[in-house]
């Protein structure tokens, strides 16, 4: 009987590929050159307004007139992004109906394919669930939980009307001055491969049709996530090896696990803007990793090879060399200058016709698998699918796993229940602190567009003590400079039994998130400082985007806790592991640096970890960072037995099996994050120090113990060349988990 299903339900799946493959290609045998330019082409929302500012966070009517001619005159194939702040579920329905209804009024009734931003949750629709930063996802190492957060973040993008997002975010975060370092997975590769996997299967649902799914749009193919100055959209220099290393392994991995989009990096790498590469975009991602989707450009960036890059002189010089590298859909988006140059350069013959109906297959083909053409509308049973409670449930045990318990000294923490608290610092009473960029609107940082039900960390703390236990005077603006000052008397002071800091960074995405050092900025350090003078007890809890330096006053907080971007029940979640209600699990998905220039991560090269001592006796180099990669503590009390290896000899195609105990031997349950790294003592190219190959967690009861096995294989021990070429060498590696190693011999 299984085996009938199968194949019947294996001939149903390939006939509708038959089908769809029929379908497409009588259509674009109907469509004239502009029609089919038009569907490569992708504009602004914010382009068809009544209003000429799209950036005041005002919500804007959209001009029937302008969306008129988008459509019928220039054929327009995809819109994005919103006019103002989030809308409500209504509006977007209103908005996605007037779109739709044009289109199908045109000739081949060809729908329009909405794209948005839905990041760590549906960004742009109000009542939405938001959900911890990947950087805080990739603290819990929980695939399964991303999975899960994708689909609820699916479900409600649907129910908004919107069928395409643009995430995951699959660069590997190894610049934390970056101001998107937040949205990456931390500077593994391993592990952004592997929650990014988990991410797309949760958004794709194994197919697109399920009105519980969305597109996703693996981003920003490659190389975005390290440009050397650290800001936005700037030039980085990669080796070849270091890219085919470390840059990568995610985007494959997203491949495999069937992505169906793809965004490009906005910049220029070793000189060459990605937009313009054929290297890149059709020989690597295409012929090398085997990419079949849609590849859509990022903002305006065809247009920057003429204007930033200059390596284009004029614009529609650059709209052909992003053709010919590969680009299938240009997000324009505020002009269509693409659809005119375009449709010039093929009738001109610059660029052949048939390289545009191959990039219009893959864009018809995306509308096709979403149901675009057998209903375009918002559809009224996905709707079931929004503001569900078990969402807000998923959220806080999200934020939960994702906080990472840096520093606990002389166990001052869990904190008791019944002692008074003087709570400091701009990060106490913000939303936009807890839920960063990409939340309600672009940068993140209107608390008018956040839920009026919204609680801060301070309204969590007022609901759960009585008023005389908190002290706080901290305002909902986080710059106010009354918010870096301790305004009480010495006599309340002498009251207070712990003082919390709250620092960090306020919401900011992209550009306007550049830094030019990863201090805190002077009021917070001041602050803090200020605090420590107080003579108490001090817990600092950690509200940021990514590693800001605190080494000048750290030696002198008794507990730290990093809290990242934790979304909407961040505040929740922060104060029940503050008070012991929740057992915190997190670790590092980052080297957490000890100053602003040492930006080591913890696979480095061994020659980055020496340290040559001078002869006045001054030390220089090493790695010394504030807090390893991997680093995080519990209420709980774990040890790991030794290692026991299966052999000492691991074959080309066998397995290595690595088992040891792990106890619980504290008074409290909790669970236990374990990563395994492998070190490769000698190589034809420099190995790294170590690498991580695989993680699990472990929930333990008190006085409970598992046993914990792991398996390595030939898969785990190769590198790259220059070329892509995998490379295994013989020789002697060994497994690192935590103090705990065992060494073997690898033989071909």
């Amino acid at each position: 009987m299984f085996r009938k299903t199968t194949i019947l339900t294996s001939i149903i799946f390939f006939s509708s590929i038959i089908y769809s493959q029929d379908f497409i290609e009588d259509l674009i045998g109907k469509m004239t050159l502009e029609e089919k330019v038009g569907q490569m082409t992708q504009i602004n929302l914010g382009f068809l307004s009544s209003s000429i500012d799209q950036h005041d966070g005002k919500v804007k009517q959209i001009d029937n007139k302008k969306l008129k001619n988008a459509i019928e005159n220039y054929h327009v194939g995809s819109i994005l992004n919103t006019a103002g702040t989030a809308y409500s579920i209504e509006k977007w329905h209103k908005i996605l109906t007037q779109i739709q209804d044009i289109a199908l009024d045109t000739k081949h009734k060809v729908p329009v394919l909405y794209g948005i931003d839905a990041i760590h949750g549906v960004t742009y629709t109000k009542g939405s669930t938001l959900f911890p930063h990947n950087i805080g996802l990739a603290a819990s190492r929980n695939p399964s939980m991303a999975n899960e957060i994708a689909s609820v973040t699916a479900k409600e993008t649907r129910a908004s009307g919107i069928r395409w997002n643009f995430d995951p975010v699959l660069d590997v975060g190894r610049n934390p001055l970056w101001p998107r370092f937040c949205e990456t997975f931390g500077e593994d590769p391993y592990l952004v491969s592997s929650m990014g996997a988990e991410l797309i299967k949760g958004y794709e649902q194994d197919g697109l049709g399920k009105n519980t799914a969305v597109s996703s749009c693996m981003k920003h193919f490659i190389g975005y996530s390290v440009p050397q100055s650290g800001k936005d959209r700037t030039e980085a220099y990669i080796s070849d090896v270091t890219l085919w290393q470390k840059h990568i392994p995610s985007f494959k991995a997203a491949v495999n696990a069937g992505a169906s989009t793809i965004m490009i990096n906005s910049s220029m790498i070793n000189d060459v803007p990605v937009h313009s590469s054929y290297e890149l975009l059709t020989e690597l991602l295409r012929n090398k990793l085997g990419f079949k989707g849609m590849i859509v450009t990022d903002w305006e960036d065809i247009i920057r090879l003429h204007e930033r890059h200059k390596i284009a002189s004029t614009p529609k010089q650059a709209v052909k060399m992003a053709i010919d590298a590969g680009i299938d859909m240009s997000m324009v988006p505020n002009s269509f200058s693409f659809c005119e140059y375009l449709v010039d350069l093929v009738e001109n013959g610059q660029v052949p016709e048939k390289r545009i109906d191959a990039s219009v297959r893959r864009i018809l083909q995306i509308k096709y698998d979403l149901g675009l053409f057998n209903n375009p509308y918002p559809e009224k049973e996905a709707l079931q699918n929004f503001g569900l409670k078990e969402y807000q449930t998923l959220a806080l045990n999200s934020a939960r796993e994702s906080i990472v318990l840096l520093k606990n000294k002389e166990r001052v923490l869990p904190l008791p229940k019944d002692k008074k608290y003087l709570l400091l610092g701009p990060g106490v009473n913000c939303l936009s602190a807890l839920n960063g960029c990409w939340s309600y609107s672009w940068q993140g940082d209107k608390e008018e567009a956040y839920p009026k039900g919204g609680k801060t960390i301070l309204d969590v703390f007022n609901d759960r003590f009585e008023n005389d236990q908190v002290l706080c005077n901290t305002k909902r603006n986080y710059s106010a400079p009354e918010n870096f000052n301790i305004s009480f008397s010495d006599e309340e002071i002498s009251k207070v039994d712990y003082v919390l800091l709250f620092l960090g960074e306020n919401a900011y995405a992209e550009s306007p998130g550049n830094i030019d050092n990863l201090n805190l900025d002077n009021n917070q350090i001041d602050l803090a400082k200020r605090a420590i003078d107080l003579g108490k007890k001090i817990i600092l809890v950690l509200v940021e985007g990514r590693p800001r330096i605190i080494s000048d006053f750290s030696d002198n907080m008794n507990g730290i806790i990093n809290a990242f971007l934790p979304g909407s029940m961040g505040a929740q979640a922060i104060v029940d592991v503050l008070f012991g209600d929740c057992n915190p699990s997190g670790t590092l998905p980052f080297t957490y640096p000890a100053n602003s220039g040492d930006l080591l991560c913890y696979d480095h090269k061994n020659l980055s970890a020496m340290v040559r001592t001078a002869p006045n006796k001054r030390k220089y180099g090493g790695y010394h960072p504030e807090f390893e990669f991997g680093h995080g503590l519990s209420y709980s009390e774990f040890a790991i037995s030794e290692l026991i290896l299966s052999t000492d000899t691991l074959h080309k195609n066998k397995e290595l099996k690595i088992s040891f105990i792990v106890k619980n031997n504290g008074s409290m349950d909790g669970t236990k994050n374990i990563d395994l790294f492998v070190k490769d003592h000698y190589a034809s190219l420099a190995p790294d120090v170590k690498n991580l190959k695989n993680f699990t967690k472990v929930f333990l009861k008190a006085g409970e113990e598992k046993e914990v096995v792991f398996e390595v294989d030939k898969n785990d021990l190769f590198f790259y060349n220059k070329n892509g070429k995998e490379l295994l060498e013989e020789g002697d590696f060994t497994i690192l988990i935590e103090d705990k190693s065992r060494s073997f011999y690898y033989k071909n």
